[in-house]
């Protein structure tokens, strides 16, 4: 999962120089100037997004280097947009792979010769993310653009797009160190892959005129022309993806004019967050208030549950962490809300969960940014406590105040204009009826929406377009124990089977309960007992967890899971059409055509207790999968999450 940086060094000139290929990361004479003749010009992006009549542009990238491109091409889309500010192309997606990413101290160096691009680098400099392979969506809102920047090799990157039938990209930036230095990279693989995720009509543009370029774009489906090269280069290439594609008789899905959301929790609002940031007309309705339910405790820790292997559910927790630490902090800079960014110790509290950390360490996935062992003194340095364990750091962790995030959410969403609040609206009632869906609540309101998005928790198991999913309530019970010494001092959020945060309020959040099946909400007594107990063995070392007072004061909640613990997000399937699509079909596949999912109700749900670490990377995947744009999830963690994955495995099992 870690990446392995580049190793570089800089030439008389100041030009980065790749020690591994023994090749320059852009032209000694003008980096910029290459960067607007070769790629801009050569895709003729001016003029295209003057003619452009679609909300977004995809450019894809094959080697994103020192993000000199990046910074070049959404400057000049900013431009594009402050001269057309009324123009219907509001959003630049750019998508680039990276195999070998620079340094944050490499990369400043080869941009800081580039004085007109500094406030671009800048941004990218804020977000640009440790090396972890897989997608990092970074959201540069002042130049409306999005970036997927996967850090991985460029043909496992590609292949693992999700691409809608009708294409992906609109135009390619044909980089990377020449053919002759890495000829890994330039390969039928990648000119098959590049025809795979291409629309109709896409161009490309590259700074290389090599023969093996022409004929793999050519038997690819591209036509080819030749042109004068940039600076001392002869020629270059620039192609049209002319190729049919297969299916291209069906008809173009578009985006729809307006989304129902049903619940008020964090996956509620982190997609109507990220779906009024779209333009898409949105209407929320909550059964009673917003954060009434699990997203209504005081307190919750954000970190990722992090194994020892690279599974694919520790994939996903690690990229929708990151994703979610810099989509919370840029929320901050915009509404205020209650948080601490303070860290996360996971506590190695007896010897089994040591060896388990210990193996965690071992094996060497996960870079230390993101978690780094501590031993006893550096923990109780960090905690700022008593506590004599050692144990593993997550430094970009910490807790957060669930309600006011969701209320500052919901605010901004509403600001923008694309989004209605509907307090108290209880549904009951749920049909679909000739491709609209017909809502009615307990109020005696009733409405049809064109796109149902069921984000209700463990509700969803009333609703029988869900039965066929094994939904799972859980039910947890948080203390809150008032302040007193030495708490008083807690810095950060310890895990151990349970967890203790900081003082909020004069109070700390200490839990949580497991109760299967159980959808009350009372306060109990027994359930305090059981909290303090788990916390009173797991911290037996310290001398201050046996005199800890508590007045009683609790908060239960309900949770929603499924048997192998990952979210739900997507479509609801219907099962008749799956059926039939696999009797036809005579054989497996992961891979069902948007003809099979067409059902226009979906659901974001079974967040579990990690509802703060993976709803805002969940909800802006769901966004992207309404609106048809560029998904920040491969396919394979999107199958994981994709609400059929149950029913396709009843299927093979056939």
């Amino acid at each position: 999962m870690k990446s392995t940086y580049a190793s570089v060094h800089f030439n008389q000139i100041g030009t980065p120089v790749a020690d591994n290929f023994d090749d320059v990361y852009f032209s000694n004479d003008s980096g910029m100037e290459e960067t607007q003749y070769v790629f801009l010009a050569g895709n003729n992006l001016h003029e295209r997004w003057q003619n452009w009549r679609q909300p977004t542009f995809v450019i894809a990238e094959t080697g994103f280097g020192t993000g000199l491109n990046l910074l070049v091409v959404m400057t000049a889309f900013r431009e594009f947009r402050k001269a057309n500010p009324d123009h219907p192309l509001t959003r630049l997606y750019f998508i680039t792979t990276e195999k070998f990413p620079l340094s944050q101290q490499d990369m400043a160096h080869a941009l800081s010769r580039f004085t007109a691009l500094t406030e671009a680098a800048n941004t990218l400099q804020a977000q640009y993310p440790f090396g972890l392979n897989g997608c990092h969506r970074l959201l540069f809102d002042n130049f409306a653009t999005t970036v997927d920047l996967w850090l991985s090799d460029v043909h496992d990157a590609m292949s693992d797009w999700q691409v809608p039938e009708h294409g992906l990209v609109d135009a390619w930036f044909l980089d990377g160190f020449a053919p002759s230095k890495n000829p890994q990279m330039w390969t039928d693989e990648l000119f098959i892959n590049m025809a795979r995720c291409s629309r109709q009509h896409a161009t490309c543009a590259t700074f290389t005129a090599a023969g093996l370029v022409k004929r793999g774009l050519q038997a690819a489906g591209f036509t080819v022309s030749k042109r004068k090269g940039f600076g001392r280069k002869r020629e270059m290439i620039t192609a049209v993806f002319t190729s049919p594609k297969t299916n291209g008789n069906s008809p173009t899905k578009t985006r729809p004019t307006s989304v129902t959301i049903i619940g008020g929790g964090i996956a509620a609002a982190s997609l109507a967050y990220s779906l009024s940031q779209k333009g898409i007309s949105t209407a929320l309705y909550c059964a009673h208030e917003p954060a009434d339910g699990a997203s209504g405790n005081p307190q919750g820790g954000l970190y990722p549950q992090l194994h020892a292997q690279p599974s694919i559910a520790s994939q996903l927790q690690a990229h929708a962490f990151l994703f979610a630490r810099r989509f919370y902090q840029h929320v901050s800079d915009l509404a205020e809300f209650k948080h601490d960014f303070c860290g996360v110790l996971q506590l190695g509290f007896n010897e089994s969960v040591r060896q388990r950390q210990q193996r965690l360490l071992e094996n060497g996935i996960w870079p230390q940014q993101l978690i780094r062992p501590v031993d006893e003194l550096e923990a109780e340095h960090i905690a700022g406590i008593p506590l004599p364990y050692s144990g593993l750091h997550i430094p970009l962790g910490g807790w957060i105040n669930p309600p006011s995030l969701i209320d500052s959410l919901l605010n901004l969403a509403q600001n923008t204009g694309h989004l209605t609040v509907h307090r108290h609206h209880r549904l009951v009632h749920l049909k679909e009826h000739e491709g609209q869906t017909q809502l009615g609540f307990d109020n005696g309101h009733a409405i049809e929406a064109q796109c149902v998005v069921l984000a209700t928790g463990h509700e969803l198991a009333d609703f029988e377009q869900c039965a066929d999913l094994p939904l799972r309530a859980v039910r947890g019970q948080v203390e809150a124990v008032a302040t007193q010494a030495p708490l008083n001092q807690l810095k950060t959020v310890l895990c151990h089977k349970g967890y203790l945060t900081p003082a909020f309020k004069n109070r700390h959040a200490l839990g949580s309960t497991y109760v299967k099946r159980d959808t009350a909400t009372d306060v109990r007594l027994a359930e305090s007992q059981q909290n303090l107990a788990l916390h009173q063995q797991a911290l037996k070392n310290t001398k201050w967890i046996n005199t800890l007072c508590h007045d009683g004061s609790a908060r239960a909640a309900i949770r929603l899971g499924v048997p192998d613990h990952q979210p739900l997000c997507g479509p609801l399937p219907e099962v008749n059409k799956y059926h039939q699509w696999y009797q036809s079909l005579r054989k497996y596949s992961d891979d069902v055509p948007e003809t099979v999912a067409q059902r226009n109700i979906y659901v974001l749900s079974a967040l579990g207790s990690r509802g703060l670490t993976t709803a805002p990377l969940l909800a802006e995947s769901l966004a992207c999968q309404l609106c048809h744009q560029p998904s920040p999830l491969g396919r394979t963690l999107a199958k994981a999450v994709n609400p059929n994955r149950f029913l396709l495995k009843e299927l093979k099992q056939k």
